[in-house]
């Protein structure tokens, strides 16, 4: 028997959750699969681009998170002097002036995509299903031109146990694909 929703997401990293956010505040149920036991604990990259940040404002988010994070106006180079360690070399703006309004930031991606979490939750109750191996995904090209239709079938493990999603869409990260070898 299989499980049938709208957007199947494979992958809770930044991109999964951010998509998951804007269709939950869209009132998109989704279903999120991730191979991890749980939310991410340590960031795999803390540095937030000034575009980035005007996404989350977007989501009505960025006062959190420039309140929380780390701003990075400048950024310093710096090179080796002889034998005596080293000098700093030059200095320039972090950003190219025009480029934003907002700054570019630092902040742990485990808490970032915390914001993103309490946003989906906030918005129409959305989780993330953590615990799944992502074993297949296939999707039916004769239907794949219907909205209607749940093209996409995926097979994800979890517990030892073999589960089926169908799905009208589908968003799998290609590190996904990769890390899993079976897709």
């Amino acid at each position: 028997m299989a499980t049938y929703v709208d957007v199947l997401i494979c992958g809770s990293g930044s991109a999964g959750v951010c998509a998951g956010a804007w269709l939950a505040r869209y009132g998109v149920r989704c279903k999120i699969l991730e191979s991890r036991s749980g939310p991410l604990q340590v960031g795999q990259a803390d540095g937030v681009q000034c575009r980035t940040v005007e996404i989350f404002e977007s989501f009505n988010m960025s006062e959190e998170l420039l309140r929380e994070g780390y701003h990075v106006l400048e950024t310093t180079f710096w090179s080796s002097k002889d034998d005596h360690g080293i000098v700093r070399t030059g200095r320039t703006a972090d950003t190219a002036p025009g480029l934003s309004h907002l700054p570019h930031v630092i902040l742990n991606q485990a808490r970032i995509n915390g914001l993103l979490l309490e946003d989906m939750k906030r918005s129409n109750e959305q989780t993330v299903d953590y615990g799944y191996a992502l074993q297949s995904i296939e999707v039916d090209s004769e239907q794949s031109g219907d909205p209607e239709a749940y093209c996409v079938t995926a097979v994800a493990e979890k517990d030892g146990k073999s589960e089926t999603f169908k799905a009208k869409y589908a968003l799998v990260s290609p590190l996904v694909c990769c890390l899993q070898n079976h897709v």
